[in-house]
């Protein structure tokens, strides 16, 4: 598994552990076909290159999530679509960390009430 891929894991959990009543208002955008063939047929069905990993339906409106571990770098896809999609309106965010998630979702999630307990363990393996 791919560090970012674990980084969304995390931020994942996190939401859900925070807002566990805002089902459905966090999801992954796939954008990783299997194979060539699989790609085509995902193409004409919508998929477009470069869309950020997860779209969370905020309190603010719809914003775009893209995650990066360490020094990874947008592509030229990912850097185009965001252009897109700010010039639009809409708000895209680079986040390379689950406290970087954690601070964008607390601060767009303000009518959602969140879970009173617990322990989210930021740094923390698993």
């Amino acid at each position: 598994m791919t560090p970012e891929a674990k980084l969304q894991i995390k931020c994942v959990r996190t939401f859900y552990r925070l807002y566990p009543q805002a089902w459905g208002r966090l999801f992954m955008n796939y954008n990783n076909p299997r194979s060539a063939r699989n790609g085509r047929i995902l193409v004409s069905m919508g998929l477009t290159a470069g869309v950020a990993d997860l779209t969370l339906l905020s309190d603010v409106g719809p914003i775009f999530i893209e995650l990066k571990s360490g020094k990874t770098q947008q592509n030229e896809n990912q850097k185009s679509w965001q252009k897109q999609i700010e010039s639009a309106g809409y708000r895209y965010h680079l986040i390379r960390s689950e406290m970087e998630f954690f601070e964008l979702i607390t601060s767009v999630m303000k009518g959602v009430i969140t879970y009173p307990g617990g322990d989210l363990n930021f740094g923390s393996k698993g």
